[in-house]
């Protein structure tokens, strides 16, 4: 019987295969990490939409007797504030305006795959403003 040493290599894997390997893992890591960006930023500006939507149930009752709709600014920002404390997120809540308030929040979250080359967390900013529209009561919409 005749045994024939055939070299197969070992097993080794080749310099382009290990480097195309490490490039599809970050391409995958960019992706999943993007997509997480890219909600942070609609869940950022849902949650600053939500807060100034909060601010302006504080109304001046004073102001709306005299037919003026308007906020109270200390209540309006502090019901804001609720609101992003509940959300978890951090912001800052500005009466801009009698009947204006903007609310600008900042969100951070975890990276999936980023993590392994370095960027440890993701941050998301977003801001919304909401502005008081005076109705007539029995106008209509």
């Amino acid at each position: 019987m005749i045994v024939e040493d055939v070299e197969r290599g070992g097993g080794a894997v080749s310099v382009p295969m290990a480097v195309a390997v490490l490039a599809m893992i970050l391409a995958i890591g960019l992706a999943v990490d993007g997509v997480r960006a890219a909600q942070g930023l609609a869940h950022a500006d849902a949650v600053a939409e939500e807060a100034a939507r909060a601010a302006g149930q504080a109304l001046d009752t004073a102001a709306l007797i005299g037919g003026v709709a308007a906020v109270e600014p200390a209540q309006a920002a502090a019901a804001a504030r609720s609101y992003l404390d509940a959300a978890q997120a951090t912001g800052t809540v500005t009466v801009t305006a009698p009947d204006t308030i903007r609310v600008e929040v900042t969100l951070t979250r975890p990276t999936i795959l980023l993590g392994l080359i370095g960027q440890d967390q993701i941050t998301s900013r977003g801001s919304a403003e909401a502005i008081l529209v005076p109705t007539v009561p029995g106008a209509g919409p």
